[in-house]
């Protein structure tokens, strides 16, 4: 076998790998922003304050599906990489992919715990007052998180509490800095959604 051949044999299984590799970035990564519901595409929306996209709503259920699929492409890919040569084998990139793919698959949940997480307790022993308003437009946590990140911007509010199936707000205020109800409004607003008071107890 001539050089020239061994060389040519190289650099095929050099671009057949490429190539595999690739494929295997585009599906993990398409498939990983599918099972997301798009939650990811909606975090890039809520940066220019559009509201909600409505991709949850969409995608959503077919979340089980595109989880088959991403998992199937995945383990594909993995049998793939045992298949080649132990010298062409690109591992640290596979692993690089797998955790890409799984960070984009669990978004979802992990913001609704950072979303959860908000409560601030700076004020619970100071005189506090609650309302609660009815949000529109909601979608996703993406949606909900564009909403708390807008609320937190104004001064006072203690707590935030969203619930994302009936869009019922309910925000703890501390009574030492008064905030008028259209401040709350447009704050919503700014985010790319519709609130409406309900009630308020003191």
């Amino acid at each position: 076998m001539t050089r020239e051949s061994i060389s040519s044999k190289s650099d095929q299984l050099s671009r057949n790998t490429n190539s595999s590799l690739l494929l295997t970035w585009l599906t993990s990564l398409f498939g990983g922003m599918l099972i997301s519901s798009c939650c990811v595409v909606q975090l890039l929306l809520n940066l220019f304050c559009i509201g909600c996209a409505g991709l949850n709503t969409l995608l959503k259920p077919y979340r089980l599906f595109f989880i088959t699929f991403t998992l199937a492409s995945l383990i594909y890919s993995f049998f793939n990489q045992l298949k080649k040569p132990k010298s062409s084998r690109k591992w640290k990139q596979f692993v690089f992919i797998l955790l890409i793919t799984f960070f984009l698959s669990i978004t979802p949940e992990l913001l609704k715990m950072y979303n959860n997480s908000y409560n601030l307790t700076n004020d619970m022993n100071d005189l506090t007052t609650t309302s609660q308003w009815q949000i529109t437009g909601m979608a996703c946590e993406g949606c909900r998180s564009a909403i708390i990140q807008s609320l937190k911007k104004l001064d006072g509010i203690s707590s935030i509490d969203i619930d994302l199936n009936t869009g019922l707000c309910q925000i703890r205020q501390s009574n030492k800095i008064v905030l008028d109800d259209k401040q709350i409004e447009n704050a919503v607003k700014i985010a790319g959604f519709q609130a409406k008071k309900l009630l308020n107890n003191s």
